[in-house]
């Protein structure tokens, strides 16, 4: 029940997600004349408000468990999407999208995985795989959902209400109902390992379960710690930037907005495979080493999206880019349970999300000016791919730390 219910957060938080404000941004270019870099704004401002409630967020995860944190999360990002529906000015956009996607990428999704990474040790990267399915799932359908909505009734503040609707159903209920902390709570083990011998040390006190147990003031004084969050960042500026302008770049390429929106789905099907895959390949391996392979992987599916002119090639885009950031999505949101394990996984965590936020949040508007000024996106995309090898050499520079139980 617990994975379930982590997998429909994720599902539900993917309607403030990246490709599917890039469904509406033609849409609503026609309809007030805003800009590209306008719209993208709305990300921006999202991010810098995600990024500066992550510490607090991360420790409330860690106090309070997902529960109240996913649930509460989602029934104020259904207010979002009413306000959403009925905008007619642009600092409506900027506020309503701002707070539903701060809640979306800075409580919602972390907090899903933050609660298998407490109920999973050995099991961990393959559970996160099937959770991160639920936001591949959620890219694959919401995307096309809209774009069918918009075209059926002619308006696209449909497309927002429809959105309201999973919110409400997926997003709200299960977590209130099924979301619980840590097994320790209820007496059990992770992993559904047998309850201790009679007499047995308290399990809540026992973390040489995992091989590492770092506080935050512990995993500062690490190199893993910095070239992690350094690493991170890059691929949040970058694959949020992707994620955004993937189906504006192919309109301008010349695809209908159903095609155009019908590769999202691709993408987004196939990365649910990659994320399974990539859980499988982390739990024989490492998680370190598998992020290392899908991002070098991400660096090459995003040439071909510089270069889908037809849907021939933007399949291939789909398939390749999608594969490995499936896996990347999925790794990385266990990674520094990973690294650092389980006690103040949420506290370490947000302690880096600030600047990987803020790094998200920018990467859409920076890319909506260039290209608002240029008019090509050959530039940005070329610097993502080598974003990406940037993160994966931080990754490879960044050591598993070890750390002696009992120590400290």
């Amino acid at each position: 029940m617990i994975v379930a219910t982590a997998f429909a957060a994720t599902f539900s938080s993917v309607v403030f997600f990246n490709p599917v404000l890039g469904v509406f941004a033609s849409y609503l270019e026609e309809a007030f004349g805003w800009s590209r870099a306008e719209i993208a704004l709305a990300l921006t401002v999202g991010g810098v408000l995600a990024a500066v409630t992550s510490p607090g967020i991360g420790w409330a995860i860690d106090r309070w468990g997902g529960r109240w944190v996913i649930g509460g999360s989602a029934i104020v990002m259904a207010v979002c999407l009413v306000g959403l529906a009925n905008m007619t000015a642009l600092w409506q956009l900027l506020a309503f999208y701002a707070v539903g996607r701060a809640l979306a990428v800075g409580a919602m999704t972390p907090a899903a995985f933050v609660a298998v990474s407490n109920w999973y040790i050995r099991g961990r990267a393959m559970v996160a795989g099937i959770v991160a399915v639920g936001s591949r799932v959620g890219m694959a359908v919401f995307p096309l959902l809209v774009a069918v909505v918009i075209a059926a009734t002619g308006t696209w503040r449909a497309g927002w209400y429809a959105l309201l609707v999973v919110t409400l159903v997926v997003g709200v209920v299960p977590p209130l109902l099924f979301m619980r902390r840590r097994p320790e709570d209820l007496g059990l083990r992770p992993d559904g390992d047998p309850p201790e011998p009679l007499g047995a040390p308290d399990p809540a006190l026992a973390p040489d379960w995992d091989r590492r147990e770092f506080t935050l003031r512990e995993a500062l004084r690490t190199r893993a710690y910095w070239f992690l969050g350094f690493g991170l960042s890059f691929i949040l500026f970058a694959g949020g930037s992707v994620n955004f302008h993937q189906v504006p770049h192919l309109v301008d390429q010349g695809l209908p907005r159903t095609q155009a929106a019908f590769i999202v789905t691709v993408f987004s099907t196939v990365g649910g495979l990659g994320g399974l895959l990539g859980g499988a390949i982390a739990t024989r391996a490492t998680v370190r080493w598998t992020m290392v392979v899908a991002l070098a992987g991400m660096a090459g599916g995003v040439l071909l999206l510089l270069v889908a002119s037809s849907v021939a090639v933007a399949l291939v885009y789909a398939v390749v880019y999608g594969v490995f950031f499936g896996a990347m999505v999925a790794l990385n949101q266990v990674i520094y349970a990973d690294y650092f394990g389980r006690r103040s996984m949420g506290l370490i965590r947000g302690s880096h999300q600030p600047v990987q936020m803020g790094m998200n949040a920018v990467g859409p508007f920076a890319t909506g000016l260039w290209v608002d000024r240029t008019g090509s996106y050959e530039a940005p995309f070329i610097l993502f791919a080598v974003f990406f090898l940037i993160a994966a050499g931080a990754l490879v520079l960044s050591p598993y730390p070890q750390r002696t139980v009992g120590e400290g």
